[in-house]
């Protein structure tokens, strides 16, 4: 039985079952009773599943040499998840660093996925009564800056969407909404069209944890919606009752998350646009938000809805622009020094004062002070669309 999710419906799911019963016991409180995701249960399941895998190795259930993956994931009761110690809990976590090359944060999740199963065992249904994972801290996690799009690669984006898509509406509307609104990706595959209120200019969307959170549309959102929804109602062969917002140019269903991330990544190709992913654009939708729209970061925890202050402190490296923008506008940022008082090079070398003018350089004049993105944001990010709205007949 395949045990992997169907990305358009991960809710409705064969049983995962394929791992020892505390394992699937525990996935189904995830799902049931904590109210995760399928998506979110699906990781920890997989998490647990591969340490089963090691643990086997390690006890010697197995061959020394059976690679990892090969080892089957079922077998261990209650018992055996009681007589494993903190000890295992490093080695687990030294394997996962030098032998399967994780980074620090996927070893952090599979972590975190140990310390969620124990705690169940523990504190949830009461079959253990030591948590070895308890003590353990996850590995200290490198600072690394969000990487976006500045407003002139953004403009190049939406242009590309225009001219080498072959349903442009779609295409222009969903990167309009990422760079805008700055959703998920699933968030926006997961879109129906019940969730689009056009007359309050404001969607509803559904993130990680089934948590809803209102979403306001800006002019941009706003007239890049009306377009492809004029041209999405009429398309031929649609069914009548597809509530998907973004469909297929064939098979006209909802669109897949794959096929949303290789159209952009296609359409970047065709501005010059290397390194980015789909997820970057929502990276550039809080960026430019934090660097120009004067968003404190809890109005941007909301906007994005991140459950924690703390996962949307990534953006406060922004402050740097107004900090750069501050000290480029100090009166004094453009005096200059008398060039002949300070350099005492050559005179300490005996030569005349005066001779030092004439072999000195120029001293720059000091850089204009930075200026914010303009464009309102009641405005939005947006390009001249007005050649998708003639006759052109989209293939």
């Amino acid at each position: 039985m395949s045990i992997y999710l169907d990305e358009k419906n991960p809710g409705k799911h064969p049983p995962f079952d394929d791992a020892s019963p505390d394992i699937v016991e525990y996935v189904r409180y995830l799902e049931v009773i904590a109210g995760k995701s399928a998506n979110t249960a699906f990781s920890y399941y997989c998490d647990l599943r591969g340490f089963s895998r090691f643990m086997k190795r390690r006890r010697g259930l197995v061959p020394a040499d059976t690679e990892i993956k090969d080892i089957d994931p079922k077998g261990l009761d209650t018992a055996f998840w009681g007589s494993v110690r903190k000890e295992d809990i490093y080695e687990y976590l030294y394997f996962l660093n030098r032998e399967c090359g994780n980074k620090k944060s996927s070893t952090a999740r599979r972590l975190a996925s140990l310390h969620g199963f124990y705690d169940y065992l523990v504190n949830q249904v009461s079959k253990l009564t030591e948590n070895p994972t308890a003590s353990i801290k996850p590995p200290k996690q490198d600072k690394v800056l969000p990487k976006y799009l500045t407003a002139e690669q953004s403009m190049d984006l939406l242009e590309s969407t225009q001219y080498q898509s072959d349903f442009p509406e779609r295409d222009y509307c969903m990167v309009v909404l990422f760079l805008n609104c700055g959703m998920r990706l699933s968030e926006l595959v997961g879109m129906d069209l019940g969730d689009i209120d056009l007359e309050q200019r404001q969607i509803r969307l559904f993130g990680k944890g089934h948590k809803e959170r209102m979403v306001y549309l800006n002019e941009a959102c706003v007239e890049a919606l009306q377009l492809y929804l004029a041209k999405r109602n009429t398309m031929e062969g649609l069914n009548p009752k597809e509530k998907a917002v973004f469909v297929t140019r064939r098979r006209k269903e909802r669109i897949s998350n794959r096929r949303v991330e290789q159209l952009v990544t296609g359409a970047m190709k065709e501005a010059g646009l290397k390194g980015f992913s789909t997820h970057k654009l929502r990276h550039t939708a809080a960026t430019l938000m934090y660097q120009t729209g004067n968003v404190d970061i809890l109005t941007l925890k909301q906007l994005l809805g991140h459950s924690s202050v703390g996962t949307t402190q990534i953006y406060t490296h922004l402050q740097e622009f107004q900090v750069r923008a501050a000290i480029e506008q100090n009166p004094l940022g453009t005096v200059t020094p008398e060039k002949a008082r300070l350099d005492t090079t050559k005179r300490a070398a005996g030569e005349n004062r005066g001779e030092n003018n004439a072999d000195s350089m120029d001293v720059e004049e000091a850089a204009s002070p930075m200026e914010a993105f303009e464009g309102a944001a009641n405005d939005g990010i947006r390009v001249d669309i007005s050649s998708m709205t003639g006759d052109k007949e989209t293939v």
